[in-house]
């Protein structure tokens, strides 16, 4: 049980200033604040807490009677280490404050990382960790008494001094485990990540709401027609009749698909879109993908919400980013612009401002290198050192043709293949994929293993070692703790290190480019409390940068540097690449 710590309460400059003398030189302080919401660009900073330990009282910081640029000197220092709990929040509320944190970390992550992806009942929230952890209650319903105009009271500073001094008593035990676990090279990539994922969510993005409203008009108008299309790509001679021609299929029914898809000798065990892919080729799925598309944007996107999600003092789009989710990935919702279609028409309402170009740049084959690493299969290292075509290359191999001679639908099938072994994919899926017999795709899988046979023998590893521990690693350290409920073992146990490392590696390449940016274009915001030129978007291993139109050219330079780096961390000797494009708009319209 940690116990109550004194506070100092600072409502003036000189209360603050004194409290910092009297700091010395600590290793650590943490940090927290307490606001009056949640959006850093509507709501208002009223409480920052700093605890440096038992020995110092906790500073809790009056923000609307002391400017928090007091704290800016020791904030800023990279010779203190910065903890915080949910740091994001806090980083974009002291950044509209103009106040700029260097070295940060944070309990959350630090759990996320210590759980693998397995929840527990501490979960990674503040309570949950100070409970299981130190036998402290934190009363959390305090957290949301600050929105008014009243002065804080003595239960109010009480709260936020206790947050303090546990997110400082909590880190401390989750370093040591961390560094027990050996997580410790993973935790400082994502605190590295982390100031920038902040940045990033206040900066925002660029977004053409009308040209989006426009888009959305059209597909409502479309869909119709497209599930006509559906429905008549369904009927077959056994489909069931009435007066009025073929019985309709409930396209939100997963049984009356599944069974007008057998009806057409598609026998599949689910609707679910990662199964329909496979089959894209068939004239009832493609259709029924397509109307899925469009059905699902037009009722998640339309309406009124090209107007609702901009900011209304901003202008832009400033999505809630998750660092941590799956086997390491970030993503991000309200709104979700990771699934944003990749179809120009759509991500051209992205971007477009005048004097301004995005820098759009992404991994080529960003898993597949990745393979390569961690295997050290020296003939798959060798097609990305001679910058060959490995579909093709693949394709050659196991069709038995030379390279010149491969058909489009061969190296389909090899793409296929290629990506289809990360995800536990055999013969049968295989065949079920390519249209090829059973016989047939046993040979193609048995040559692709033949011609890279280092492939082979760490797959089957990495399957053992996933059913015999219940967990894999990155090459990084990061844990991945399979839960079968979640899928298929094989899958998890061979693709969750490979995806893993692609998310290493992105979160890598988003502080090597932000570091480059920033000493190119300022580090910190001119007009407001970020800097403008910088990344707006991280899709994947995607990454999307906002500068001047004029300096589009160097700022991609830059940003495809920063991310080869970044690669090079994980990848070793195998050669990464990165396709960069200048465009006005995150995509081109047709």
């Amino acid at each position: 049980m940690v116990s109550v710590q004194p506070y100092v309460h600072a409502r003036t400059a000189d209360q603050a200033a004194a409290w910092l003398s009297e700091l010395g030189d600590v290793p650590m302080v943490a940090v927290d604040t307490e606001t009056s919401g949640w959006d850093p660009y509507s709501d208002r900073l009223r409480l920052v807490q700093v605890a440096a330990g038992p020995q110092h009282p906790v500073l809790v910081l009056d923000a609307e009677h002391v400017d928090p640029a007091a704290l800016g000197p020791l904030l800023g220092d990279p010779g203190v280490l910065k903890v915080f709990h949910h740091a994001a929040f806090d980083l974009r509320f002291l950044a509209t404050a103009g106040v700029r944190v260097s070295r940060v970390a944070d309990t959350m992550l630090a759990q996320q990382l210590l759980d693998g992806g397995e929840k527990t009942n501490a979960g990674v929230g503040l309570a949950g960790l100070a409970s299981f952890r130190l036998g402290m209650e934190l009363d959390k319903s305090v957290r949301d008494s600050f929105g008014g105009r009243e002065p804080v009271s003595a239960a109010q500073l009480r709260y936020a001094a206790d947050d303090a001094v546990a997110t400082l008593a909590v880190f401390d035990q989750q370093w040591r485990e961390l560094v027990g676990h050996g997580l410790v090279r993973v935790a400082k990539l994502e605190f590295g990540a982390l100031p920038v994922l902040a940045d990033l969510q206040l900066r925002g993005v660029a977004f053409d709401a009308p040209r989006w409203a426009g888009v959305l008009t059209v597909l409502e108008a479309e869909l119709p027609q497209l599930e006509e299309q559906v429905q008549a790509a369904l009927v077959s001679p056994d489909t069931p009749r009435t007066l009025f021609g073929p019985e309709p299929v409930n396209l939100d029914s997963p049984e009356q698909l599944r069974e007008a898809l057998l009806r057409l000798g598609l026998d599949l065990p689910s609707t679910r879109e990662t199964v329909l892919r496979d089959h894209r080729e068939h004239p009832a799925v493609g259709a029924l993908l397509e109307y899925r598309q469009v059905a699902k944007i037009t009722s998640n996107w339309g309406g009124d919400w090209h107007a609702r999600v901009v900011h209304p003092r901003t202008r832009r789009v400033h999505a809630d980013w998750r660092q941590i989710v799956g086997t390491g990935r970030i993503a991000c919702s309200d709104p979700n612009l990771t699934q944003v279609p990749k179809e120009g028409r759509y991500r051209a309402c992205f971007g477009g401002e005048e004097g301004r170009a995005l820098v759009v740049a992404d991994y080529s084959q960003q898993e597949l290198r990745i393979l390569a690493a961690v295997s050290g299969d020296a003939a798959l290292n060798e097609v990305f050192t001679r910058g060959g075509d490995l579909h093709r290359t693949t394709a050659a191999m196991a069709f038995r043709v030379a390279e010149d001679a491969v058909t489009p639908t061969q190296r389909a099938a090899a793409k296929a293949l290629n990506f289809g072994l990360m995800y536990g994919m055999g013969a049968p899926g295989f065949a079920r994929a390519t249209g090829m017999d059973l016989a047939a795709a046993q040979q193609a899988m048995q040559r692709y293993f033949d011609a890279f046979p280092a492939v082979a023998a760490w797959l089957a590893e990495a399957e053992a070692a996933g059913k015999r521990s219940g967990r894999v690693r990155t090459p990084m350290g990061r844990i991945r703790t399979l839960d079968p409920a979640a899928g298929s073992v094989v899958t998890l146990s061979r693709n969750a290190p490979i995806q893993g490392a692609g998310a290493d590696m992105t979160k890598l390449a988003l502080a090597e480019v932000d570091r480059r940016l920033a000493e190119r274009f300022g580090r910190d915001g001119r007009d407001g409390p970020v800097r403008r030129d910088g990344l707006v978007l991280v899709v994947h291993d995607e990454l999307v940068a906002d500068v001047p139109a004029a300096d589009a050219e160097e700022a991609a330079a830059l940003v495809t540097d920063g991310m080869l780096t970044a690669a090079r961390e994980i990848l070793g000797d195998v050669p990464a690449a990165v396709d960069a494009e200048v465009r006005p708009r995150w995509g081109q319209a047709g």
